[in-house]
């Protein structure tokens, strides 16, 4: 029995000293493996940075007083671009949108260049110009019309108004339900003044109004400047329409 004994502790002892070369060998074999990996990870783009610059760029485009969501969409983890030496310009394409489901470019323009098309959703949440009642196509847009409140601006992809001033005396090309939001393609512009019809001049010097009768020389909608001329002196002048048959005048 002592001679069993001592064979089989000889036999545990030559198992234990082969086994632990082997582990060593192991660990050596992964950290190996391992440092060709980390190195190379050096020498790429880093995807992480890519996703901050195109969040950041996105949330300048909107006013600050704006709610900007940006999801970016996911990079193919086998994209390996070379890092880039200057900084990273990132921009939108042409045509592209602002907001919804549209997509940024990023470029390098160091030694290594490339450019990379990221897909986003950017959902915008801020004041904009909405209906406060249900509104048929062909309306004149009035200041009771319209209301500012909070919406996502994403859905409103032919753009919108933040101001109702904006839309004032504008028509309707279709109908609308109340609380829709007022978008650019929604609306025309309708002519404030018309030709030789007789209009209103506000003539204004030093904080003094004057108004008098006046002839309009030509067509024109709010904001536009036109020529127009003083009944009584057959003056022409030049200003800008500011409501229907007005005239502003700055002397």
């Amino acid at each position: 029995m002592k001679i069993q004994t001592q064979k089989l502790s000889i036999f545990v002892n030559k198992h234990r000293q082969r086994k632990i070369p082997l582990q060593a060998a192991m660990v050596c074999l992964c950290l190996s493996a391992s440092l060709p990996t980390y190195a190379s990870e050096k020498n790429v783009q880093a995807h992480e940075e890519l996703k901050q610059n195109i969040v950041h760029f996105v949330q300048q485009q909107f006013p600050e007083t704006y709610s900007v969501n940006t999801q970016v969409g996911k990079i193919d983890p086998h994209l390996r671009l070379a890092p880039c030496t200057q900084r990273l310009e990132t921009f939108y394409p042409v045509g592209a949108r602002k907001s919804g489901v549209t997509s940024i470019g990023i470029r390098c323009l160091g030694s290594n260049a490339w450019t990379i098309y990221i897909p986003v959703n950017v959902r915008i949440f801020g004041d904009t110009v909405i209906s406060k009642r249900s509104l048929p196509r062909g309306s004149v847009l009035q200041k009771s019309d319209l209301t500012v409140a909070k919406r996502d601006l994403s859905r409103a992809s032919s753009g919108y108004y933040t101001s109702i001033e904006q839309l004032e005396g504008m028509s309707l090309r279709r109908s609308l339900a109340r609380g829709s939001i007022l978008q650019s393609n929604f609306v025309k512009r309708r002519h404030m003044v018309k030709r030789g019809e007789l209009i209103t001049i506000l003539a204004e010097s030093k904080g003094v109004t004057i108004r008098v009768k006046g002839k309009a020389m030509m067509d024109g909608f709010r904001g536009q400047s036109i020529r127009i001329q003083n009944v009584r002196s057959k003056r022409d002048l030049q200003g800008e329409v500011i409501a229907p048959g007005t005239v502003r005048v700055n002397l």
